[in-house]
Order: C-alpha cells, then structure tokens, then sequence
C-alpha cells in the first residue's frame, strides 16, 4: 500500500487528468517520500471512514484493504475511536493540526502511537500515525531514572554516579532525537539522534552550543517564549511544530515534545524530524488546488462513476444542478431520477478503454447537451467513467431556429416567387397600389406562419378573399378552408354547428354530423363577423384552440383537432372585450397577426385594374365604353361598399348600359362616346383590351413624371404619390429605361 494511487478507498475529491511526463515525475516524487519516512498516511472521511492507507501499513493488524469502507468504531476500541472523531472534528473546525496519543494491544502487547490530523479537502482529514512504542518505553525508563535521581540527588548517595551513567545510557539509546536544555538554552546533553539531525558532533553540542542557536530564525521569538513560560508558570504548550538548522544551513520542519525534569530549569527535549511530511502534506495541498481548479473551472458539469453505477465525485456545477452532494449514490437515480440504467448510457463502452462524445436532449428540463466520455485507469487496475456535460441548449435552439428560418424563407421564396411576375393580384385580391403591396407583404408573411390571424375590414374590402388566399399559400394549403359566416347561425344552432352531433342526441337527429371544426383539421377555419359569437360559445372555442378539445353534442369522446384560425370583423373587438361582450382571454387567442384591408376609397388607383378584373367575367362584345367622364365618375365616388359595391355597379353597367351609383344615372350607353372619340380623349389607341390601354397610360405618365424630376426616382414617386419601391416594379414590368 505504498502508492497513493494504489490505495483501494480513493478520495471522492481527488481526480487524475490523463498522465503525463510531468505527472510521472511528480507521482515518482511523491512515492519515494512516502516510503522514505516511517509513518503511516491515513485517510478517513469527515464522518470517520477509512478511505485509504500509504507508508508504513505493517503497523496494521489486518491488510490495509480489510480496513477500506470501514468507520472506525468497528476497528477501534470505542474510546479511542471516539476521540479520533472529535480530533478529526477539531480539524476542521480549527483547520490546525491536531494531535492525539493512544495505545492498542496487538497479539497481548501493548503499543503506543501518536496521530497529527489535518483537515486535507473538502470532506477528508489526513491522519500521519507513528508507531512510538519505543519512545514510550525509552520515556518510562526515563521518568523512572528521573524519580530515581530525585531520591538519588535527595539522598546525596554514591548511587548518583552509577544512576547519571544508566541515565546516559538510556538517553544514548532513545529512538527519537533528544536533548537536555538547561535554563539558560545550554544543551547539556545531546544523544546520537540529535547529531544525525543536526549533522553535529555530540562532544560540540553538549555544554557548548545553544538550544536557541538551532531554531530558524523565524521561530526564535515563539521557542524564546515558550522556554521561559515553562519555566515560569508552566503555561507553554508541551508539543509544538517550528524549524531548525542543520550544520549545512539545511531547513528541517520538527516536532518537538517538551516535559520539565526534576531538577529546576531543566527540561528534555524529544524531536521528530516531519520534513517529509510537510513536504508530502504541501504536495498533497498542491496538487489537490491544482485538481480543484482544474475541476471546479470547469463550465460544465463533472463526475466520475466506477463500474457499478456509483458516484465517486462531482462537482460544484453538478451539486448546484441536482440540489445536493450525491457522491456514493447511483448515478441514474440521482441525476435523472430514474430506476434503471439510462437507455443512452456509454458507461460500458467508456469501461471497455473507448471515448465516447455525443448530444443528447435532457429528458427531465428538455434541455441539449455535449456529453464527453473518456476513461480514467488508476494504477490498481481500476477504472472509472469520467462524464464532462456541458450545456448546448442555446446553440441547438439556435439551430433549429436557423433550420426553421431556412425552411420559411424556402417556403415564402416559392410564394414570392409565384406572385413575382403579377403583384397586382394575390390570390383573387386585385390592387398594385401601395397600399395592397403592403397587404401582401403582410398576407405572405402570416401564410408562411401557422399562427392565428384576424382581419379587419368594411364590408365589401374583400375580407374571405383574403383568408383564403392566406389558407392556399400557407402549409395548410392541402387541407380544407371552412368559412363560417357567425352572424348568420342562429344563436341556438351555433354549438350544434362548430361541435357537430351524435345520432339520437336531439329529436330529429337521425344520424352523426360533423361539426365546422372536424371540418377544418388540418386545415383552416374562417370566422367570419366573430364579433357576433357569444362569450357562452367563446368560452368552448377557447377550450378546442388551446388544444384541451370539445366533446360533440351526445357524445363522450373528447376530440382535439388542428386547424388554424383565420378571423374576419368590421367591428372594434376592443370595445366589444371593454363592454364584456367578447372575453379577453379568447380576444388574445384569435388576435395574433392583424392585417387591416383598406377601404376602396383609400386605394382608387386599383379602380381600372379591379373595373378590368370583373369585366373578364362578360364576353368582351358586352363590355360597354368607358368616357371620360365615367372613369371621373368611378373615381370621385367614394365607395361605402367597397370592392364589392364596384362590383355590383359594374354588373348593372353592363347589363343596362347605364352608370347608377345610389340613385345617380349616367346617359345610356348609346349616348355615350364613340370608341374612336373616347380614345382621342385619353390619347389612346382605338384598339386593344382596357389593361393595356391602362399600361399604355401609366407608361406615358410615369416617363413624362421621370423626365420633369430629371430621372431621379425618388421625386418621382413622391409625385406620383406611390412607393419607390412600386416606381421600381412598373418601371421593369412597362420596359422603362
């Protein structure tokens, strides 16, 4: 049990990096310390169990491994073991040395030994052991000889030279370095331990050297103090630690016990020589910084676990992630909360000598992260699983954003670009004003979403037009477009027709219906005036497009279909959540991207494009003439109907040849212009259908419009009263340079 790293009850809080040159060095170093000084290095836990053994383990009564794991009521006598606890106890609380004196009988023999317990890490305390028997046994002899001498010197017998040269002899003999200190610091007697320590001859310390010339410097005033309090008041500590000086200038770390002889100012001195040990213990403390910054800088998280699924240490990132210290728990139900091994577990393929790195989605905070896996092989033989997690949750949702960002502007580039040639129609809208563009851009954008939508509008600006020209570029575009037209059900029929029913539910229900909503899966649901839904109904709406589903009229199954909603109005839904004619919480459901379709006042450049979309439903040899002052007529008028209301007016112009807007009648027909007359009014050719004579117009007005703003298309635009961007788009489409 000589190596460190041999020892079978390893520190939870030590770990290896992979060796390296240095480490090999430094491991070679530490061993040939160990086996240089006669002590026994012990590890025990702060709870009092063994975790491991190095140095002189012969002193043991059983092989050092029988001890690992066990606490030391079960290998010590109760006292002794107690006062181990409150040394160990003490350590921590002190963080000094603490020392502590015991005897164990071994095979009917009585041996005495001495402790030093320092607090090494986190948990652990290191106990240095020293087999003092001898010391002991000398010390007995000693304080025999020393009452002998008492009642030698008291009797003033000839026996004292005969005691003097005994004592000599037992002095000489003393296993540990020793030395007599009179009053005034002389050293009067010096044993052959001391010259080894000291590189001095005995015949040149004794009666001729100081003690106090011996201490380094650093230490004279507090060994000073101590020498003159022991002799005063005896309030001077009877063992301490402090640095002498050899005769090379070499300094050596001792421990010195110190008791009062007989005669007055006299005292024995006992030295052991801890050099080694402080070197050991300063290494340990080293090396044990160098590991607790290497594992506690880490970012992420970091454990070890041996072959059976144990936790042989974690650090801080994981105690703070799981709430707790779980070092000795199994690692699956401690980190995941599970019973059995985790289904992504690499642990035996780390066992086998593989490194294993992946990424895995945290199945308890549904969080990514980078698992690094390598095995760490101790000098024994044994290995452990070291696991490095580290978080990637923001890089993936990163990725997946960028994935999904990807795939949209995928799917809108296919809808731009099937609208790209003809931006004057979206769907069955017609209008290239800026206005309409604008709405486009919207529409495009909450097709390539799957989130609700409302739309805001008069009656008449084309509002289903709209929502279905949204449900056809959208994802949903295979599925069904359901329009519900709310102001129409009546109030006692609404339930029936969103939820549908089940045969024998009502009189007269002979048979299962579906509702609006089995209509819609997967598809969209137009709401058309849902202003007019009652808060009762909202309420279960609510419920379905939240996903907790509705339950059919008669039935008890609970069904939850996926549709997406696509609401009209013409009314202020706001008033209506501020009078409590709508809830609040169904208002935010259905109010997610608003589009606002504008009144056909506010956009009458599109009026020869929308008069030209509706004239293509009539054959071309019914189409009327338009005048002057007919397109002045349709322009001026400010259209309370919108789209719709030009529509009508339409249908009823080309029926009776005759203008009627709300009771205004232009002549017939007849009386209008002829087709040659009409185009010299409007410069335009005899000849043609009405779009290109519009294109033919805008293609004279926009270059006249570029040559008085001397090409500068800015101006031009703001002239023109349209966007620059609308400029750019007739510029290309009429082949203007």
């Amino acid at each position: 049990m000589g190596d460190f790293s041999n020892t079978t009850g390893k520190n939870d809080d030590d770990s290896h990096p992979p060796d390296t040159a240095a480490n090999a060095i430094s491991q070679h170093i530490y061993e040939a310390i160990v086996h240089a000084i006669p002590d026994m290095i012990i590890r025990i836990s702060r709870n009092g169990v063994f975790k491991s053994f190095e140095g002189a383990t012969a002193e043991l009564y059983w092989p050092a491994d029988a001890y690992i794991g066990k606490h030391l009521r079960e290998v010590l006598p109760a006292d002794t073991a107690a006062l181990f606890l409150n040394k160990i106890t003490q350590a921590f609380q002190t963080q000094k040395v603490q020392y502590l004196e015991y005897s164990l009988r071994f095979d009917g023999s009585l041996r005495f030994y001495e402790s030093r317990m320092i607090q090494c890490s986190r948990n652990e305390a290191l106990v240095i052991v020293r087999n003092v028997t001898d010391t002991k046994h000398t010390e007995a002899e000693l304080h025999r000889y020393h009452e002998d001498l008492e009642a030698l010197v008291k009797a003033r017998t000839a026996e004292l030279y005969r005691a003097e040269k005994k004592y000599r002899r037992i002095f000489n003999h003393s296993g540990s370095p020793s030395i007599i200190v009179e009053q005034d610091f002389t050293i009067s007697m010096a044993n052959p331990k001391f010259e080894e320590l000291t590189g001095y001859r005995q015949a040149d310390i004794e009666g001729r050297m100081l003690w106090i010339s011996f201490i380094a410097e650093s230490d004279r005033e507090r060994v000073t103090r101590y020498h003159y309090a022991r002799r005063s008041s005896g309030q001077a500590p009877s063992e301490y630690e402090c640095q002498i000086v050899d005769r090379q200038g070499k300094v050596k770390d001792i421990f010195i016990k110190v008791g009062m002889l007989p005669e007055p100012g006299r005292s024995i001195a006992s030295l052991i020589d801890i050099t080694s040990l402080k070197a050991t213990e300063n290494h340990l403390r080293e090396r044990e910084a160098l590991y607790s910054a290497m594992l506690e800088g880490y970012e992420g998280q970091l454990y070890f676990i041996s072959k059976d699924y144990r936790i042989k240490f974690m650090n801080e990132n994981v105690v703070r992630f799981i709430g707790r210290n779980a070092t000795g728990e199994i690692c699956y139900e401690a980190l995941h909360n599970r019973q059995s091994k985790c289904p992504w577990c690499v642990s035996e393929q780390v066992f086998e000598g593989e490194c294993v790195r992946f990424e895995i989605k945290n199945p308890n905070d549904k969080k990514w992260y980078y698992s690094v896996n390598v095995p760490i092989r101790m000098a024994d033989g044994t290995v452990y699983c070291q696991s490095m997690i580290r978080d990637i949750d923001e890089r993936k949702r990163m990725e997946e954003t960028l994935r999904d960002s990807e795939a949209h502007l995928r799917r809108e580039n296919l809808r731009l670009r099937s609208t790209i040639q003809q931006r004057n129609k979206f769907g069955d809208m017609v209008g290239s004003s800026q206005a309409m563009q604008e709405i486009y851009e919207l529409m495009l954008m909450a097709a390539a979403s799957d989130a609700n939508i409302i739309l805001y509008g008069e009656s008449g600006t084309g509002k289903e037009l709209a929502a279905s020209a949204i449900h056809n570029m959208s994802d949903r575009r295979n599925g069904r477009f359901v329009p519900v037209n709310c102001g129409a059900i009546p109030e006692n029929l609404l339930e029936r027709e969103f939820f549908g029913h089940r045969k024998g539910a009502f009189t007269g229900a002979s048979q299962d219906k579906p509702g609006y909503l089995d209509d819609a899966d997967g598809g969209s649901l137009f709401l058309d005036e849902i202003g007019e839904i009652k808060p009762d109904l909202q309420v279960k709406l609510l419920r379905a497009i939240e996903g907790g589903g509705y339950t059919p009229i008669g039935g008890n199954e609970i069904k939850k279909p996926h549709f997406r909603i696509i609401a009209a109005t013409s009314r202020n839904l706001t008033e209506l959540v501020q009078k409590g004619m709508m809830r609040s919480d169904f208002f935010y459901r259905v109010h997610v991207i608003p589009i606002h379709l504008p009144p056909l006042r506010k956009r009458k450049e599109d009026i020869p494009l929308l008069i030209d979309h509706f004239l293509k439903a009539y054959d071309r040899k019914m189409w009327p003439q338009f005048s002057d002052q007919v397109m002045e007529t349709l322009l001026a008028y400010d259209w309370p109907g919108n789209v719709r209301e030009l529509q009508n007016v339409l249908n009823r112009f080309v029926t009776l040849k005759r203008l009627d807007l709300t009771g205004e009648t232009m002549p017939p027909a007849d009386t209008l212009p002829a087709p040659g007359e009409m185009a010299n009014a409007l410069d335009l050719p005899e000849q043609g259908t009405l779009p290109s004579a519009v294109a033919q117009y805008e293609k004279r007005l926009i270059t006249a419009s570029l040559a008085r703003c001397r090409w500068n298309r800015t101006h031009t635009a703001k002239t023109l009263g349209i966007g620059l961007r609308t400029l750019q788009r007739k510029m290309k489409a009429l082949g203007i340079q």
